[in-house]
């Protein structure tokens, strides 16, 4: 299974429960633009997951931003560091465009899931599918050239492209603003 079939197998499912068995746990929340739904020191607490609009995942290196992911409608969203080992974030998840997201406690999602086989295995399919989407992204930052990981994301992620700034593109991708406008000329 790649990455993205995840999103056929088990998104839909997921919103039945959501609006149904889920429901008296799930809170929403609007973002606008710039607002934070993880900072740097917090301790994250909650799933969300994206209904509309678009998070940047990033953390500060001698004042530099570094962008690692960004969560696009009906991704699965946090800090997984902060929220499985209960420590400080190093990193922030910031809106990049108003956005409506669903969040719940992991502590009701982890007490609902030992009950739920159908939640457990969305979460096995969710788990599995995030360490392929990891293994990818290594794979491209170790053995792939700036225009090779610029194409795969135009191939895999085109809506990337078209709504996301490039400055945040280039970081994503490991270049400066420079190359990827020199890599983007070239298309």
């Amino acid at each position: 299974m790649n990455f993205l079939s995840y999103k056929e197998k088990i998104v839909p499912r997921l919103k039945t429960l959501i609006e149904t068995d889920l429901k008296e746990y799930i809170q929403i929340v609007a973002l606008k633009k710039n607002d934070f739904l993880v900072e740097e020191g917090d301790i994250c607490q909650y799933y969300y997951f994206v209904k509309e609009g678009i998070l940047r995942n990033y953390y500060l290196k001698n004042g530099i931003e570094i962008t690692t992911n960004f969560d696009t409608p009906d991704d699965i969203a946090t800090n997984f560091t902060s929220l499985i080992l209960k420590q400080e974030s190093i990193g922030y998840i910031q809106a990049i465009t108003n956005c409506i997201i669903y969040r719940m406690k992991a502590f009701d999602f982890e007490r609902i899931k030992a009950q739920n086989h159908i939640i457990q295995e969305l979460n096995d399919t969710l788990v599995y599918s995030y360490v392929i989407l990891l293994e990818e992204r290594l794979y491209s930052i170790q053995f792939c050239t700036a225009a090779e990981r610029y194409d795969f994301i135009i191939k895999k992620y085109p809506h990337y492209i078209q709504q996301i700034p490039l400055t945040y593109i280039a970081s994503y991708l490991g270049i400066s603003l420079e190359t990827l406008s020199r890599i983007r000329a070239k298309y």
